[in-house]
């Protein structure tokens, strides 16, 4: 083989992959975590998942990057494994649409008409231009990732159109016969196929490749046909190397693919063996030819496959069982990582769900206070744990997330998420230090006064009011009620100041012992600390809100100037007063 056709053809390929790489994260950047929503809107309906299976791969351009999102999505427990065939079938008839695209690099170019518009020769150009232009200029970043998606379209074909050229230069060559008898072979022409794909892992690629041949005019049909069976096999290696190390449930989902593109696969290629010798399948095809046979083959396979999906599914378990002994679970999968949108939306979802339980966590301390209870202790320790272990795992996730690619709103995404999960983590630990005073003051001999009670009751529910507001405002991300935590954290800690003053007047007129004495110190620490954590996450969401994390200053600011700040203080100093009857009953 002449060593310059070679190498062009090496390069067209890596100007094609590479074009793919670049256009397949920037559409997915420029999707957002949307789509991971949608999914878990639709899994119970087979026809919608299917659609939203076909649509994300066109709107990605890689049903590799669709299957390993799908392996994480279901070891993350957010997709049931039963729900995945219809997404995996739409993802393969999604995927039929690059060959089509790729058919354009067919067109003849040469002189001007309507059609050689349509020449990748014509419209690449422009394409490639245009990218450059949005990128250099653009101030939006949804501009700048469209140039980006405009410069990978353009690499993309002009990889494609490297090929072609080179191809068809080769086809001149007598070697280049002794190519194309390998693939009349079907059982080789398919394994050469597989083997392909493996390793460049792209079913597009292949399919590129395969039309790129085809552009020589000795390609039959017959030869093209076990070559995209092939295809459809070898692009199942990814989706296997992404399961390997998860859930029984994930590893299920890639080994599902396998099962269905390698039944479907088959069943063409009996058929196939018993008329390859029919004139039609000897005639010569083309660009359009080979696509057509794609998209054919997997409208196939998802009949066969939905009439099939009982027994499939029941395949699949037979061949990944259960066991007992399977990986613990994790938060969020790591695969996730590879489509950061989504991997930034699932953590916002957790950290929402860590922040609640921190909040009941607290809520039921205090309330240990009246009516105590040791199977509420035991309670408040297993969400601890909990929360301690949704602390550990969002943050190491946040932490390995903020290395990729990210959009500016995932960024900001990410810089609140790792500020908040701290607090809430430490809103938990002063859950505990309640719990075991409330333990202490009920083995203690004589609980709290009367007074000490009722002013307890008025902290307790300053403390509870703050806390829904803080957390409250990060689910929702509302200003309006992260603008309330400042006044109401000021107002706390004016009362733990008149309940510490009220304390010592007890002590010294022998109303309240010293042991009791040093347990609503500890109290009152946690409450406070409490407050400063509930004021850490009002102020880290106002403030990156503004593009700004200037902590002291906007609190001093805001304390000095802000007239919202003083008509709230005074509001919540009259309603949260030692002498208020109402809260403190």
């Amino acid at each position: 083989m002449d060593i310059y056709s070679a190498l062009q053809i090496m390069a067209g390929l890596a100007f094609f992959l590479y074009g793919m790489s670049v256009m397949s994260s920037s559409l997915e950047k420029m999707a957002g975590g949307s789509l991971e929503l949608t999914m878990k809107k639709v899994t119970s309906n087979k026809f919608l998942s299917f659609l939203l299976g076909m649509l994300i791969t066109c709107a990605i351009q890689s049903s590799s990057g669709v299957i390993v999102m799908l392996v994480g999505l279901v070891n993350s427990n957010i997709i049931a494994f039963k729900d995945t065939l219809p997404i995996i079938l739409g993802t393969n008839v999604g995927t039929t649409i690059t060959g089509w695209i790729l058919t354009l690099t067919g067109i003849d170019s040469s002189g001007f008409s309507i059609m050689s518009v349509l020449s990748p020769k014509f419209f690449t150009p422009i394409l490639a231009l245009a990218g450059v232009i949005l990128r250099m200029v653009a101030k939006k970043e949804k501009q700048k990732d469209l140039g980006t998606i405009f410069l990978g379209f353009a690499i993309l074909m002009y990889g494609m159109t490297f090929m072609s050229d080179s191809v068809k230069m080769m086809a001149k060559e007598p070697w280049f016969a002794n190519i194309l008898l390998m693939f009349t072979n079907p059982l080789l022409a398919v394994l050469i196929a597989i083997a392909v794909t493996a390793i460049i892992q792209s079913s597009d690629a292949t399919i590129g490749i395969i039309e790129a041949f085809a552009s020589s005019g000795q390609i039959s049909l017959g030869m093209a046909v076990p070559l995209v069976l092939g295809a459809n096999i070898g692009t199942c290696v990814t989706g296997l190397l992404s399961s390997i190390g998860v859930a029984k449930n994930a590893k299920r989902v890639s080994v599902l693919q396998v099962l269905v593109n390698v039944t479907g696969a088959l069943l063409v290629l009996a058929v196939l063996l018993v008329v390859y010798k029919l004139p039609f399948l000897q005639n010569v095809t083309n660009h359009a030819g080979v696509a057509l046979t794609h998209t054919l083959f997997n409208v196939f396979v998802t009949i066969v496959a939905f009439i099939l999906e009982p027994l499939l599914i029941k395949v699949v378990k037979k061949i990944v069982k259960d066991d007992p002994s399977d990986l613990p679970q994790i938060l969020i999968d790591e695969r996730l990582i590879n489509q950061p949108t989504i991997a930034v939306n699932e953590c916002l979802g957790n950290t929402m769900v860590m922040a609640m339980m921190a909040k009941e966590e607290m809520e039921r301390a205090l309330h240990l206070f009246t009516e105590f209870s040791e199977e509420e202790v035991e309670k408040i320790n297993e969400i601890e744990k909990t929360v301690d272990w949704y602390q550990d795992q969002l943050d190491s996730y946040l932490v390995k997330l903020s290395r990729v690619s990210l959009s500016k709103q995932s960024s900001e995404d990410i810089n609140k998420m790792l500020h908040l999960i701290t607090d809430f983590e430490r809103i938990g630990d002063h859950a505990i230090n309640l719990t075991q005073i409330a333990e202490n003051v009920h083995n203690s001999q004589n609980g709290f006064s009367e007074a000490a009670t009722k002013e307890l009751n008025i902290l307790t529910a300053a403390i509870k009011e703050i806390l829904d507001h803080a957390i409250t405002g990060f689910i929702n991300d509302d200003m309006a009620d992260a603008a309330q935590v400042e006044p109401l954290e000021e107002t706390i800690d004016k009362l733990i100041d008149a309940i510490t003053d009220n304390h010592v007047d007890r002590l010294t007129t022998g109303k309240c012992t010293i042991e009791l004495g040093l347990l609503l110190s500890e109290l009152l620490n946690n409450c406070e600390r409490v407050s400063d954590h509930c004021s850490n996450i009002a102020v880290c969401m106002i403030e990156l809100s503004n593009d700004e994390f200037y902590t002291h200053q906007y609190l001093h600011d805001y304390k000095r100037d802000s007239e919202e700040f003083t008509t709230l203080y005074k509001y919540y100093s009259s309603k949260y007063n030692l002498e208020n009857p109402q809260i403190s009953e």
